[in-house]
């Protein structure tokens, strides 16, 4: 039997997690699987030690309100990590924690492969040291990744993005719609992050934006892709009144089959992006966060879409300008006119064929098979699969 310990702190983090696990095990089922995840990681066999949503903060200020927590986190899996003795450690992007990990986890002499990279490249480029020293195996999804370790003399392994083949809508746009009873109805797809804080900024800002599209040109209708850490009852405060349904379980169908969707910054616009329809990304913390992220950001765009086609194709609203009237005009823009409509598709397809060819999970489960010797069978098995 071998160990492995995975850390994943995010929603985003879970999938891919739970993702990579399956691949593993059907490869290699004499795994035994322990850390930090969420309910898919679960559903494939995780012992928790914390479940996600116990991590699931973001910004500067709430991290330092959690330091306790987080601290007490680290000791308690170095303490696993001892009782345990795993032959590999997989972390999950959540660079707040996992980079701080790297060290007491590589004292103790075990294998770590880091899975979907942090945004070094955006910002705190120095913590690129952390993974020099500490890291064995860099997986990336991202091409410009590698070339961005490459410069700093890390050879990471490229294994494309798993989303790709993952997001696909299983139910046809007339199934879903009549669901929603917009068959006739302009229809808007709302995904306000799955943490809650995110939830909490900026959802009435998208549930008050309806109200202003709705007063503008009459009848439309509105469903959130609701995150699945997040209850029914949270999105509820917030919509009350409002004639705004919840869709979960068919987050790609909605994506997909919406008119237009208004997606917070994060994952979700690359799931977005590869269904292809028209989107206005959405970004909005706490005023402190924001104002020592634009200190260190590097970038001019905050929509990982956007990032990763190197150029504004999708319009963007930040902070102060995440309002009903500014979000409710560029989503009626972008169902009223049906050449930007059509010029974005195009450019989302192009975005989305930066993304590598199906497979990466397969692809990524055979680095960390590699690196636990399972037997060369089985990698074999990963290659032909992917």
């Amino acid at each position: 039997m071998k160990r492995v310990v995975i850390v994943a702190g995010e929603t985003s983090g879970d999938l891919h997690g739970a993702a990579l696990m399956r691949a593993m095990k059907e490869a290699c089922p004499d795994l035994a699987f322990s850390g930090i995840g969420g309910s898919g990681m679960i559903a494939e066999g995780l012992t928790a030690l914390r479940h996600m949503r116990e991590m699931n903060f973001m910004g500067f200020v709430e991290v330092v309100r959690h330091l306790p927590f987080i601290m007490r986190t680290m000791k308690d899996l170095e303490t696993h990590l001892d009782d345990i003795s795993p032959d590999l450690v997989i972390l999950i992007d959540y660079p707040g924690f996992n980079l701080k990990m790297l060290p007491r986890i590589k004292k103790r002499g075990i294998p770590v492969m880091y899975y979907i990279s942090p945004q070094l490249w955006a910002w705190h480029t120095s913590r690129v040291k952390l993974i020099r020293k500490y890291v064995d195996r860099m997986v990336v999804l991202f091409e410009f990744e590698r070339s961005f370790y490459e410069k700093y003399g890390i050879e990471a392994d490229f294994v494309g993005h798993p989303l790709v083949g993952m997001v696909k809508a299983t139910e046809d746009r007339d199934t879903l719609r009549q669901s929603l009873n917009a068959q006739s109805q302009p229809l808007v797809g709302l995904f306000p992050g799955s943490r809650s804080q995110e939830i909490e900024r900026i959802l009435p800002v998208m549930v008050d934006s309806v109200r202003y599209m709705r007063e503008k040109m009459g009848s439309v209708r509105a469903a959130i892709g609701c995150a699945p850490e997040i209850s029914d009852d949270i999105y509820e405060s917030y919509t009350e009144g409002s004639d705004i349904d919840l869709v979960r379980g068919r987050t790609y169908e909605l994506m997909t089959h919406a008119d237009v969707n208004a997606v917070t910054s994060g994952t979700a616009t690359i799931e977005a992006g590869i269904c292809g329809t028209p989107m206005v990304v959405v970004y909005r913390t706490s005023p402190l966060t924001f104002a020592i992220g634009r200190r260190l950001v590097k970038l001019s765009y905050i929509g990982m879409i956007n990032i990763i086609a190197g150029r504004m194709i999708v319009p963007e609203l930040w902070q102060d300008d995440v309002n009903p009237e500014m979000l409710g005009e560029r989503l009626m823009r972008l169902m009223s006119d049906s050449s930007l409509r059509n010029q974005i598709k195009g450019n989302l397809r192009l975005a989305v064929q930066k993304l590598g060819g199906p497979g990466a999970v397969v692809r990524a489960a055979g680095v960390a098979l590699d690196m636990l010797d399972c037997g060369t069978e089985s990698s074999n098995d990963l290659g032909d699969q992917a």
